[in-house]
Order: C-alpha cells, then sequence, then structure tokens
C-alpha cells in the first residue's frame, strides 16, 4: 500500500473514531446512570441526522446550526422517553427490570425504525448534506476539511460534556449515581432525576452525532441498530464506565474501518466485532477496564 494512501485512511478513520466516540459516550452516560441498555440510541442519531437533511434542503440552512437547533429538542425527547417508557420499570426487580427495559427500548427501535422505512416509501434512501469545503492539501495528501471541522466540533462537545460532568452541581450527581446508586439517594440525590437527565443527555448526544453523520457520510432508515450494537463495541472495547477508554475505542474501530473497509469493503462492517473480540482476549475489562 502507498504510503499516502495509509496516511489518508488514518486520517479519516480517526476523523470517523471521533463520531463513533461521541455518540458511544451517549450510550455509555445512559447505561452507567440506569444500568439500562438503550437500544433505541442508533435510531435517535438516525431521526437526528433525517432531520437535519430534511430542513437542510427545504430551507438550506447551514447543517452546523441546524445540529445546534436540533439538540435541545433532543434531550426534551431523551428526558421524557425515560419518564415515560423506562421510569414505570423500576418498581420491579432488579433482574426483571434490566430484561424489560431492553425489550421496551428495542421494541421502541423497531417501531421508529418501522415509521422511518414508511415515509421513505421503502426505497434506497440513503440522504446526505449537500456540503463542499475545499480540501487541505500536504504533498500527495488530502485533509478533508469537512471532516475536520466536525472533528473538532465533536471535540469540543466531548470537552464540555466532561467540564459539565466535573463542575456542574448536576454532573457531580450524575458521577455520584453512576458510581452509588444508594449511597447518592442516601445524601439527597433525586435518582429518578438524574436517570432522565442521563438520557436526556445521552440521546442530545445521539441526535449531535446524527447530524455530523449526515454532514461527512450519511443517513438511512435502517442504520439505527447497527450502530448501537457498534457503540456497545466500543464501549465493551474501552471498559465500562470509562470515558476515555470509549474515546480509544471508538477511534480504534474508526480506523480498522477504514483502513479494512478499503482494503476489503466487505469487511468493512465486522470490523468492530473482530477487534472487540481480539482487544477482550488481550484485556478482558478492556481497555480501560478495571
Amino acid at each position: 500500500m502507498d504510503a499516502a494512501i495509509l496516511v489518508q485512511l488514518l486520517i479519516n478513520g480517526i476523523l470517523l473514531g471521533g463520531v463513533y466516540a461521541l455518540a458511544a459516550m451517549g450510550l455509555s452516560l445512559i447505561f452507567g446512570v440506569s444500568g439500562v441498555l438503550n437500544l433505541t440510541h442508533g435510531e435517535f442519531l438516525m431521526v437526528s441526522g433525517t432531520v437535519v437533511y430534511v430542513l437542510f434542503d427545504w430551507l438550506d440552512i447551514n447543517p452546523f446550526l441546524l445540529v445546534a437547533l436540533v439538540m435541545p429538542f433532543f434531550f426534551v425527547i431523551g428526558f421524557y422517553f425515560e419518564k415515560t417508557l423506562i421510569r414505570p420499570l423500576s418498581k420491579l426487580d432488579e433482574h426483571t427490570r434490566v430484561a424489560s427495559a431492553v425489550l421496551v427500548t428495542l421494541g421502541a427501535a423497531l417501531i421508529i425504525e418501522d415509521f422511518a422505512s414508511f415515509f421513505s416509501q421503502d426505497v434506497q434512501f440513503e440522504k446526505s448534506v449537500d456540503m463542499f469545503l475545499p480540501p487541505i492539501v500536504f504533498g500527495t495528501v488530502y485533509m478533508p476539511t469537512l471532516k475536520l471541522v466536525v472533528f473538532g466540533l465533536v471535540g469540543v462537545l466531548i470537552t464540555a460534556l466532561f467540564m459539565f460532568l466535573k463542575y456542574t452541581y448536576l454532573g457531580l450527581a450524575v458521577q455520584a449515581v453512576t458510581q452509588n446508586r444508594t449511597g447518592a439517594l442516601l445524601n439527597g440525590v433525586n435518582t429518578n432525576r438524574i436517570n432522565a437527565v442521563a438520557f436526556g443527555l445521552g440521546t442530545m448526544l445521539a441526535a449531535s452525532a446524527g447530524g455530523f453523520e449526515v454532514i461527512h457520510s450519511y443517513v438511512a432508515p435502517n442504520i439505527g441498530l447497527p450502530l448501537t450494537l457498534k457503540y456497545l463495541c466500543i464501549i465493551v472495547m474501552g471498559g465500562l464506565g470509562s470515558f476515555s477508554g470509549v474515546a480509544l475505542g471508538g477511534m480504534i474501530i474508526g480506523l480498522g474501518e477504514s483502513v479494512v473497509g478499503f482494503l476489503n469493503p466487505a469487511w468493512g462492517q465486522t470490523v468492530a466485532y473482530l477487534l472487540l473480540v481480539f482487544v477482550l482476549l488481550v484485556r478482558p475489562k478492556g481497555l480501560f477496564g478495571k
């Protein structure tokens, strides 16, 4: 393989991994706080990307501005999704609650996917924002400017998430519930409210990733569940409860997909699961698992 091509693939892989890490952090946050594996996560990403595409197509508004506009809306969706569908299950015993939550979120994911397929009239609906920025050229290496902008915004959002968790009362409460729910409850933390906030934040991160996805790639009605499983791979690979592990796991899978997809496109979407198996064989608790 030519060195310039390899460098190009590595750059594309890192940029792709950034978006993966952003969405996976949202799923990790929800799971860490509530203990619920939200299988609707990828569907919210798909819906957000579709909304950004439709509004861009109709109104010709800057897609990055549209991403910022839809994020609070999806926070509210995630917040009330937890209150209406997940919170009623809290009265069940722990094992039944977790199993029921998985079935509820899976059912919601399938409903959303079916609605999206219906409204796309069952045709090949793969949409992306028609936006072009001239690439930055270094010799024979082309830096995709649009993906660089996306990557920079991903970095801003991840930094904002870390600042929120570390320096705000609500963020500290989220961490407290994640580490010890009973202890947080005894210290006056409203754990039900924190569950809803975690769902809102996680869904908002998925929505931002969906907007970025339609800007640098595409969205389609059937991408939701496969993406959720990919994000789950990233979380397990990085180590449960570790945002740093999620970030590194996203980069590894992005790099793997970029390189393997170039060599053999048929294996491009399978490499995430192969990498997960390899990492768990070497480190059963994940890269940063304790």
